[in-house]
């Protein structure tokens, strides 16, 4: 079955079949990865949060303030290795059905907003075929831009694919309902920081926005008197 994809208050941007200017494997240096335990205490070394802050401008957490890195146990059925990613809950134990927010900041200055217009995550391993997958994004205000959602029922190590193409995302959130699926290859644009260069798609809409605002003068403009 194909994702279903709601778009609302936002401009909806062609999805490229080019990759995105980052990827996040999670086999990264900046992170280690606990086993794959359901309901264990997130060990300090895999609570994944700023790791990439610095670097890529993205941020992580879930319901006790963090995520958790897990090596999955099968190297061989993912696209890039073992480790994923998945939510904690209240007790920071590791939760695959809570949900994990990534929010995009300005890596120069980790306390400025960011925003970028394409985001992308693989929904990683198991299919059971009873679940489904989601992933919304939101602006810097909190408002939803849109949100997709995919059955949980690829073959094993091909999981669900989401991505959403919008303009202004801040944050994204994203989640499974089967407790079986974690997340792995994140992938996103570059980001821009609030208030700096508008992105291409904001470009388009601010020209086009000055385009009717000249017909709108032009047209209310009282015609001149002719002169013999």
């Amino acid at each position: 079955m194909s994702a279903r994809i709601f778009i609302a208050g936002a401009l909806l941007l062609t999805a490229s079949a080019a990759p995105a200017a980052n990827l996040i494997t999670f086999e990264e240096p900046v992170v280690s990865a606990m086993s794959n335990s359901p309901g264990a205490a997130v060990p300090a070394g895999a609570r994944l949060s700023t790791q990439y802050l610095g670097t890529l401008g993205v941020s992580f957490t879930s319901t006790a303030g963090y995520a958790a890195v897990v090596d999955h146990g099968f190297p061989n059925l993912t696209p890039s290795g073992p480790n994923i990613i998945g939510g904690t809950n209240a007790n920071g134990g590791l939760d695959y059905t809570s949900p994990i927010t990534a929010t995009f900041f300005n890596p120069a200055n980790g306390t400025t907003k960011a925003t970028t217009n394409f985001v992308r995550v693989l929904g990683d391993l198991y299919g059971v075929g009873s679940g489904t997958v989601t992933m919304s994004a939101f602006d810097i205000n909190g408002a939803l831009l849109g949100s997709v959602t995919d059955i949980d029922n690829k073959p094993l190590g091909q999981g669900p694919v989401l991505s959403l193409s919008l303009a202004g995302i801040h944050y994204v959130t994203f989640s499974g309902t089967s407790g079986t699926v974690g997340f792995d290859n994140f992938e996103f644009n570059t980001v821009r920081p609030v208030g700096g260069v508008p992105e291409p798609a904001a470009w388009a809409m601010l020209l086009a926005g000055f385009g009717l605002a000249g017909t709108a003068l032009r047209a209310r403009r009282p015609a001149q008197p002719s002169h013999a």
